[in-house]
């Protein structure tokens, strides 16, 4: 098994367990701002040292970055907002609410991936979107409802649709070293939170007493947790498209709504949220095992 030329169930299950640690992100980003900080600079704060890990990568073998910068910046663009999105999402609304509404992604990266990759969708990936999408219907329909609906959900749903975008040009830019594309994901999902906070008359950060408090937890979220998660999941695009990779990662809904309902009284599941689980977990199957369509060249 070459990591330059997987077959796509290796990548897919890469997918899987990204996800899945994905699905724990909303625990650092909730502790963060019960210490104090404010949900702008939760975000940075566990991006910042992944990225200073991924600017050494850059550095080390600046010569071959070089020629990509412009493509690695505009995917960086999109990742990054989309993580500035999705994490704020997750600490102004429902955790589940948000998550859910963030994978729409299968539908946008889907019609993209079709018309921009010229993927061939088969009778089995629709099957899949729809049962993970029903799933979806379940987990929603208790999920977070004590938690009133606000600029979060928004943010959410736009996250989804950023990320259908950067996955396309992920897999479209396959060229694009992984140093680059983690370094601009890094930098711009931190830069666009701080931007969020500031449109948000939120100008102050947090105090350097604070920022001594929480760096090291941070530091260890960021570099242990998150630069591997996203590391798997870019390195996973380059292979798979992402319609496949959006609902694979539906997994993470799983684990975010487990763990919530248990850590959160406020959103613990019923029986209707188990069944969305299980259907979701029948989507991922379904996709793991469906062969990819043939496809023509992209345009």
């Amino acid at each position: 098994m070459q990591l330059s030329n997987p077959s796509n169930q290796f990548a897919s299950l890469a997918v899987l367990i990204a996800a899945a640690i994905w699905g724990l992100y909303w625990i650092p980003l909730r502790y963060l701002s019960g210490l104090g900080v404010r949900e702008d600079w939760a975000v940075a704060l566990i991006n910042i040292p992944a990225a200073c890990v991924a600017l050494i990568l850059f550095l080390w073998q600046l010569r071959s970055q070089l020629p990509h910068l412009r493509r690695g910046a505009l995917i960086g663009i999109f990742m990054g907002l989309t993580v500035a999105l999705f994490t704020i999402g997750l600490v102004l609304s429902s955790v589940v609410r948000v998550t859910l509404l963030f994978y729409l992604a299968p539908i946008w990266s889907t019609l993209i991936g079709s018309y921009w990759l010229k993927e061939g969708v088969t009778r089995g990936r629709w099957i899949a979107i729809a049962i993970g999408l029903l799933g979806l219907g379940f987990l929603v329909s208790q999920g977070g409802g004590q938690v009133p609906l606000n600029i979060g959900d928004v943010l959410g749903f736009l996250s989804g649709i950023t990320w259908a975008v950067g996955g396309a040009m992920i897999k479209r830019y396959g060229e694009v070293p992984m140093p680059t594309l983690l370094l601009f994901q890094f930098c711009l999902a931190s830069i666009f939170a701080l931007l969020f906070g500031t449109l948000g008359d939120q100008v102050s950060g947090p105090s350097l007493a604070l920022l001594q408090q929480v760096a090291p937890a941070s530091t260890v979220i960021s570099i242990g947790l998150i630069l591997p998660s996203i590391l798997i999941i870019f390195w996973a695009q380059k292979f798979l498209f992402p319609g496949r990779v959006a609902l694979l990662m539906m997994t993470e809904v799983i684990i975010a709504t487990l763990t919530a309902s248990w850590m959160l009284p406020q959103e613990a599941m019923g029986m209707l949220e188990w069944i969305g689980a299980c259907l979701i977990v029948g989507a991922c199957v379904v996709e793991i095992f469906e062969a990819p369509a043939p496809q023509d060249a992209p345009t």
